[in-house]
């Protein structure tokens, strides 16, 4: 009955991620702020969620410490990156809601657990048999998760101020949750077939080229604004120079 429990979820894990890799690319290439890119969008968000659900169940039959870490990591940036949309005009009132409270804290603690995981674990007080460099990236992704769920709870109490926040914002979390994906799918189908010692490269590789083209993009949009004179930008106008809506032209 186990074994047939754990295929099924198996499955299910599996069909989620191959789901989710396709329906991200789509929304990445559909014009932003469409119905085509908003839908494909909340595809993805939840099957990201399903990633998440079904992870932490996986890990009950095979635990795996840094499954766990890129399952939170991830399904937080898809999580964060999508509700923004509901409180992008926070000084309108759309501010933070409970979810959003709780699911801060908890990545908040995650983080700081990971990090002390790896801590504990290069000073020799936890027994594990990874290479060296794991508790590394346990620290490093353990940082980046209570780094962003830190910065949350900062903004939730004190909204940004500049009106395109959320843009920035939206596009920074959603491609680093699919980057997050890929590192997943790497360590799974890549990373198991390398010797141990070296196995470590897929956790990093999707990273070393995710990071500088989130920041390429986020830098892209920065400018399309900023090179709009003061008086003249609005909320309507410099979302459709930045292809963000539809109609607006």
């Amino acid at each position: 009955m186990a074994s047939v429990l754990h295929t099924g979820i198996l499955i299910i894990h599996v069909l989620a991620g191959m789901m989710s890799l396709v329906m991200g690319v789509v929304a990445m290439v559909t014009r932003k702020g469409g119905k085509p890119h908003r839908r494909w969008g909340r595809g993805y968000m939840w099957a990201m969620g399903a990633i998440f659900v079904t992870a932490l169940m996986l890990l009950y039959f095979r635990p795996n410490i840094f499954l766990f870490v890129i399952s939170i990591l991830s399904f937080y940036s898809a999580l964060t990156g999508d509700r923004v949309l509901l409180r992008k005009f926070a000084d309108r009132g759309q501010r933070a809601g409970r979810i959003d409270w709780i699911a801060s804290g908890i990545g908040l603690a995650a983080g700081a657990g990971f990090m002390a995981w790896g801590g504990l674990s290069l000073a020799g007080m936890i027994a594990v048999r990874y290479p060296p460099v794991f508790f590394w990236l346990g620290i490093g992704f353990g940082f980046i998760l209570a780094r962003d769920a830190f910065a949350d709870l900062r903004q939730y109490r004190r909204p940004a101020t500049d009106r395109q926040w959320w843009i920035y914002f939206h596009i920074e979390r959603m491609l680093s949750s699919y980057m997050a994906a890929v590192t997943a799918f790497m360590v799974q189908n890549v990373g198991r077939r390398m010797p141990v010692e070296i196995g470590w490269i897929t956790w990093v590789a999707p990273a070393m080229i995710g990071v500088p083209a989130i920041a390429y993009w986020v830098r892209i949009y920065r400018k399309k604004f900023a090179a709009r004179p003061a008086k003249a930008q609005n909320e309507r106008d410099s979302l459709a120079e930045a292809g963000l809506i539809v109609g607006a032209e």
